[in-house]
């Protein structure tokens, strides 16, 4: 007799926990106009087995249709009995852009798929995708989805970045983190006349949380401080930069991330225009700068998302 035993175990494990929820695949069957999936074999009689389907199917942010296109479930299902799927689930969005999930399971419209793999930033991931039927028409049904998966940090530089910079003065005193960064999560600038300095915080390539600065000098208005949202990334940085007490310094700062928000400018303004923009998926992730009394130059880490 077979014996089925869990046992619960306890272990200093570091992992990152993926909670995703509001998430709705669009699955629209093969003969439909608006199909999403193509069937290439037949069922084989007289078992009534074998029928091979290839799907794309689209994952949006919402069941809208202005909803945004979050994911793409590529890959196929065989009826063996029921329908078993095997799937690649491709992340497009800005974030988690080229990152993807690796699915297995039966049924479409209920129940749970497996996680079984993933790459990317979800490398090595394992856990359910929760499915419950939202809406059914004619061409389709519409799934909502709820992803619970885990996955361990890697150590290593699994996200390369690379310096592009930096603009301004060659005054002052360079100053770097130490620790490759992978994601931003806020920057707080301080700034009059010109910008007096700069401090941000962002999460390292280990999955650990950093501050750097303030870097600069002690003086200057605000504090001016972004917080960037869970899917937002900085896209551009821009100002200027000219002559103030002798010395070149970064005399404004403007910040846009990919929905299309802009923070400042701040700063006076004077002087000659920089811009440093990132192609797409793409993001800028931390930065590095001379400095002293005030900022005198400023670049940024880049890396593919």
């Amino acid at each position: 007799m077979a014996k089925l035993q869990v046992t619960p175990a306890a272990a200093f494990t570091e992992y990152k926990e993926l909670n995703f929820q509001g998430l709705y695949l669009h699955h629209m069957f093969w003969n439909r106009p608006k199909a999403n999936q193509a069937r290439i074999i037949e069922n084989k009689a007289p078992l009534g087995i074998g029928a091979t389907v290839v799907n794309n199917w689209e994952v949006y942010d919402g069941p809208g249709e202005n909803a945004k296109l979050v994911a793409r479930a590529q890959g196929s299902h065989i009826y063996a009995g029921k329908w078993a799927n095997s799937f690649s689930l491709v992340f497009v969005d800005e974030r988690f852009s080229g990152s993807t999930l690796e699915v297995m399971g039966i049924v479409v419209e209920t129940g749970e798929w497996a996680v079984v793999g993933g790459t990317g930033q979800f490398a090595m991931a394992n856990g359910v995708i929760s499915k419950r039927l939202h809406k059914s028409t004619s061409d389709g049904n519409i799934i909502e989805l709820t992803i619970r998966a885990f996955c361990p940090p890697l150590k290593g530089t699994m996200y390369p970045v690379i310096k592009v910079g930096p603009f301004g003065g060659s005054g002052g005193s360079a100053m770097d983190i130490t620790e490759a960064p992978r994601r931003l999560e806020s920057i707080t600038v301080y700034a009059g006349v010109v910008l007096d300095s700069i401090a941000f915080s962002y999460i390292d390539n280990s999955g650990q949380k950093r501050s750097a600065g303030r870097w600069g000098g002690p003086g200057g208005g605000g504090p001016h401080t972004i917080q960037l949202g869970e899917s937002e990334v900085i896209t551009e940085v821009s100002g200027t930069f000219g002559t103030y007490y002798n010395a070149t310094t970064i005399t404004s700062i403007k910040f846009v991330t990919n929905l299309n928000k802009t923070y400042g400018p701040w700063g006076g303004g004077q002087g000659a225009s920089f811009t440093i923009p990132v192609q797409p998926g793409s993001a800028i992730v931390g930065f590095f700068v001379r400095g002293a009394t005030y900022l005198q130059a400023i670049g940024v880490y880049v890396r593919t998302l």
